[in-house]
């Protein structure tokens, strides 16, 4: 796997594997796969040691670190739009990585107060907000926002909510015969 890089110089070096592969699979993979399929990797760990803002960029990712990785990729945008193959998708690779940031940072929560999130994200929570509604309308996320609160609040699905009044109601019965 490594050796692909050496044997396929001429065409692509190692290190554009390292920027394409690990850009791509930040706008495409969830939490799991980058893990398995980048970080624990060691065919492509050994691409990442060749760029390692690219490396850092991944891991701040999926340690959830959103504002120290969204500001190292602003700071590598200018040297990736000088690359004749990967300026033309820089901005759209660019937009999916922030919004499955977004959604990756709201998903644990039933609500998530947009000031607290615009921190994280190095904005504005009216800005932020602006882009959640978007996310919210194209069904990227199932959420509600409460503009006035600056509140996101996650729609869940009915079998999950469902899932939960019936183990809280488990729960409550198993209480009461210990009692």
């Amino acid at each position: 796997p490594f050796e692909l890089g050496n044997a396929y110089s001429e065409i692509m070096p190692a290190s554009d594997i390292a920027t394409f592969g690990g850009l791509c699979a930040l706008a495409s993979f969830d939490r799991s796969e980058l893990k398995s399929k980048l970080i624990d990797s060691a065919a492509f760990k050994n691409f990442l040691e060749l760029v390692p803002d690219v490396r850092d960029v991944i891991r701040d990712f999926h340690e959830s670190r959103y504002t120290t990785c969204l500001g190292t990729l602003e700071r590598l945008r200018e040297q990736l739009l000088l690359d004749i193959h990967l300026r033309p998708h820089v901005a759209a690779l660019y937009e999916q990585i922030r919004q499955r940031a977004l959604k990756q940072y709201a998903s644990p929560f039933l609500s998530v107060d947009l000031h607290r999130m615009a921190t994280a994200f190095n904005t504005t929570a009216a800005l932020l907000e602006k882009e959640l509604a978007q996310l919210i309308m194209d069904g990227g996320i199932q959420a509600r926002i409460d503009s006035h609160n600056k509140v996101l609040y996650a729609r869940r699905a009915h079998h999950e909510v469902a899932a939960q009044h019936r183990h809280a109601a488990q729960v409550r019965l198993r209480l009461h015969a210990e009692l």
